[in-house]
């Protein structure tokens, strides 16, 4: 290289050290110029005040939609780039590894494309083992973990991948959520004693027995938190606030953050004073725990709960029939409560149905298809009964009927209420694991609401109300609840009593197994 060469290459290296030295002060023009992305008024204060604020813990209890897991990616590519190597760490924690690896980790491999593709080589590379590491003049380095500890392992693991140099930065998305345990914020605590670390904790306020809701209303942590609550109200959406000069961009972000459109709707059918609408779009506590139906840590703990696949598990199907045009046909697999979405389908006739859920049950092995029964579901069921294509099943059919009454309706007001309470005692047990992947089915857990039969029965919130309150038929969930609920008191005896190929039709009056049933108040959060 010629000393022309050599000057210029020295000059870029010095200006690029200036421009990093800029950067470090300033998360905002970095993200701007390196990302391409542009942060709302209410984002950017935070996220100043997390990085740069006196105090060095932030608290962000959000509200739906507000790209906040989008900015704690940013954050933890800043804090990576913008430091000399080996001078901090980042540790990302989440209730689970799936929140981690696809949420966290996936908008961190994005945001380090779109910086490569404007210019910037961020250093790296993002591992399957949830690491951001390079080589340096040590050999491997590590810029940040995603690490989820076990119970009493918090502190161990946490302690052991501090930085060296004491700007340790740990980062906690949805850290609202169930499985962010009291032993999380003590790992926390005990990493940021060292100079300039920080905790920075955002998440959904949906849990007002989370662990972090005392840094919000503790008066003893008041000089200790930056606490920030960010509601949709805050968003450019309601604001009017410009971000972008492209049209193209402003558009793409707008579309991204919670409409105007959703909280009018939310507003007319949940109200202001309900638990929902208080916790996704104000980002408040809910004043009381509200009457969602399914606890939310135990849906919480299901969708992160991991059952191996096995074989020799029996496989129960619950199929839920479209009744109207927008609805869908939905078949979910139960292998020893590790429940999946086999097929979902338009409205089709009653032959092309029952062909579909007869051809998935002999593919799988199903030892048992449950079938709701009311309305088109008993006509498919019926022509599983009687066309001679399916006279050699393999498995026991089995028609449900939500609307009639138990032998218990001080306990449910009809067999509906009895399969939901199936499914939410097993849920409560720890004994189903739902696919993370799966949003569709979680929003209609979460959005299950019940009321009380004038005996005092359980009784869940009828469909109608339903789908209005969640935009369409809660389709999956039904056929999720059919896949799980208890069939072994059927009239004509245990399923294990039933020949192969038998049809039944479940009678729940004939007997119920109370024993079998978790009896801690309904409605309360767990």
């Amino acid at each position: 290289m010629n000393l022309v060469g050599v000057a210029g290459q020295a000059l870029g290296e010095l200006q690029n050290k200036r421009l990093q030295t800029l950067y470090q002060t300033d998360f905002i023009a970095w993200q701007s110029d390196v990302l391409g992305i542009q942060t709302y008024g209410k984002m950017e204060e935070i996220c100043n005040t997390a990085l740069f604020g006196e105090i060095p813990r932030t608290a962000i209890k959000s509200a739906n939609g507000t790209s906040k897991s989008y900015s704690v990616a940013s954050m933890i590519l800043w804090v990576g780039a913008v430091h000399d190597l080996g001078e901090t760490i980042s540790i990302i924690s989440a209730p689970s590894i799936n929140q981690i690896e696809k949420v966290t980790f996936k908008y961190l491999k994005s945001h380090k494309a779109k910086a490569a593709k404007r210019g910037f080589e961020l250093p790296g590379w993002m591992s399957g083992d949830l690491e951001w590491v390079t080589t340096g003049s040590q050999g491997k380095e590590y810029l940040a973990y995603g690490k989820k500890p076990a119970p009493g392992r918090e502190v161990e693991v946490f302690q052991g991948i501090r930085s060296e140099m004491g700007k340790t930065f740990v980062f906690f998305d949805e850290a609202g959520a169930q499985g962010m345990t009291k032993g999380m914020w003590t790992a926390a605590e005990a990493v940021l004693t060292g100079a300039d670390s920080r905790l920075i904790a955002i998440g959904n306020p949906d849990n007002p027995s989370a662990e972090w809701l005392r840094y919000f209303t503790d008066k003893r942590y008041e000089a200790e938190f930056n606490r920030f609550t960010l509601s949709a109200f805050d968003l450019p959406t309601f604001t009017g606030e410009k971000v972008y000069d492209d049209p193209k961009m402003e558009a793409q972000m707008l579309g991204a953050l919670t409409q105007v459109s959703w909280v009018d709707h939310k507003k007319r059918i949940w109200g202001e004073k309900d638990a929902r609408y208080q916790s996704k779009v104000l980002g408040e506590f809910p004043e009381d725990g509200g009457f969602g139906f399914f606890p939310i840590g135990a849906v919480e703990s299901a969708f992160d709960k991991e059952i191996p696949y096995d074989g020799a598990e029996v496989i129960k199907l619950g199929v839920d029939i479209a009744r109207y045009g927008q609805d869908e046909s939905v078949i979910y697999e139960n292998q020893g409560g590790r429940i999946r979405l086999v097929d979902s389908w338009g409205k089709t006739d009653t032959v092309t149905t029952a062909r579909k859920i007869h051809q998935h049950a002999n593919r799988l092995g199903a030892a048992e298809v449950r079938i709701d029964e009311s309305g088109i579901g008993g006509a498919v069921f019926d022509q599983l009964v009687v066309l001679e294509e399916f006279q050699n099943k393999a498995y026991v059919a089995i028609a449900l009927n939500g609307a009639a009454r138990t032998n218990s309706p001080t306990r449910w007001a009809n067999l509906r209420a009895y399969n939901h309470d199936s499914m939410r005692t097993q849920l409560i047990a720890g004994e189903l694991d739902l696919d993370f992947d799966d949003t569709e089915l979680k929003d209609q857990l979460m959005g299950v609401t019940y009321r009380f039969s004038a005996q005092g029965g359980i009784q869940i919130t009828p469909k109608d109300e339903m789908m209005t309150e969640m935009g369409g038929s809660p389709d999956r969930l039904d056929a999720a609840i059919y896949s799980v609920c208890d069939t072994t008191w059927l009239q004509t005896g245990t399923i294990n009593d039933l020949p192969v190929g038998s049809e039944v039709s479940v009678d729940p009056q004939d007997h119920v197994d109370e024993e079998y049933f978790n009896w801690g108040e309904v409605g309360v959060q767990m």
